[in-house]
């Protein structure tokens, strides 16, 4: 007998479970082809560690790079800035000393007098400003030309009411009283409340601490002086030359202190004022007002 070769033909149940099967390999593979073109997939980016070692993903530092690169452009900026400042601040100090080295303040005690108004013309045709201590007596004198100082722009300040030694000097109390009317007095004819102070023949020797302290308290400001003209005692225009004597021993000490001239509200100084200007503007010298911002000179 001879064996039939025809082969039995696949049943009906095994090709539905194959193709079944097909199907399923397929669809798993178009999930997973999907994902990974999906935005979602960038949510499976490279985990690193945090500075508190807790596992983040890589994107969510991206911000905090950011922020941490923004506040340290900050940080380098102020400190730019503070160090600008400085320099700056550093440039200005300097300029300004610079200018006070050639800076010259005229300052006349004993005023006003019947002189006042010339010496106030000399200053006006000038362009200069200068610091008068004035006597309350005086003031209320020539109260006009306490009035024409204000108003030129010159600094005003106080000397007391007797300019006697031994009556201003003979108390605790008795320099700041004096400056205390000087100043009422000042005030009730310009408005100006100025704190400036001379007191008579200077402070040394004759200002105690006690004294000092009960004019500090006051709010007084006293200024002596580093030169002296002595146009108190020459009483011509020999004084012009003692100035710029004075004043080139000063430079030869590169002091940083104001350039303070003491000088008179008398005839013989104003009438020599203009030389002495003269001389001073071709030195290159300026002319200043005396401030209560400044420190003061106490020689």
């Amino acid at each position: 007998m001879r064996q039939d070769s025809r082969k039995t033909a696949p049943s009906v149940p095994y090709l539905l479970t194959k193709t079944a099967c097909f199907a399923i390999l397929f669809l798993i593979l178009l999930y997973v082809w999907d994902l990974s073109q999906s935005p979602g997939a960038s949510g499976k980016k490279d985990l690193a560690m945090s500075e508190n070692s807790e596992m983040r993903h890589e994107g969510d530092s991206i911000p905090l790079k950011k922020e941490t690169h923004g506040k340290l452009l900050d940080h380098l900026s102020t400190k730019q800035e503070i160090a600008k400042r400085k320099v700056e601040k550093e440039q200005k100090k300097e300029a300004a000393e610079k200018k006070q080295e050639k800076t010259v303040y005229l300052t006349f005690d004993d005023g006003p007098s019947a002189a006042t108004q010339k010496l106030l013309e000399i200053l006006d045709e000038q362009d200069v400003k200068a610091s008068f201590f004035m006597l309350e007596p005086n003031m209320k004198l020539h109260s006009k030309a306490v009035l024409n100082m204000k108003q030129q722009g010159h600094a005003l300040g106080l000397h007391g009411v007797t300019h006697d030694q031994k009556q201003f000097y003979k108390g605790a109390n008795s320099p700041n009283l004096e400056m205390k009317q000087a100043q009422n007095t000042l005030k009730s004819i310009t408005g100006v409340k100025t704190r400036l102070i001379r007191t008579p023949y200077g402070s040394k020797p004759s200002l105690t601490e006690a004294q000092k302290k009960r004019l500090k308290k006051s709010g007084f400001i006293y200024w002596d002086w580093n030169i002296d003209s002595l146009d108190w005692k020459y009483r011509n225009q020999r004084y012009v030359p003692e100035v710029m004597n004075q004043l080139n021993i000063i430079k030869n000490r590169h002091t940083k202190q104001p350039i303070v001239i003491l000088m008179h509200d008398i005839p013989s100084t104003v009438q020599s004022l203009p030389l002495l200007i003269t001389n001073l503007k071709n030195m290159g010298y300026s002319f200043a007002t005396l401030d209560e911002s400044m420190t003061p000179v106490h020689e």
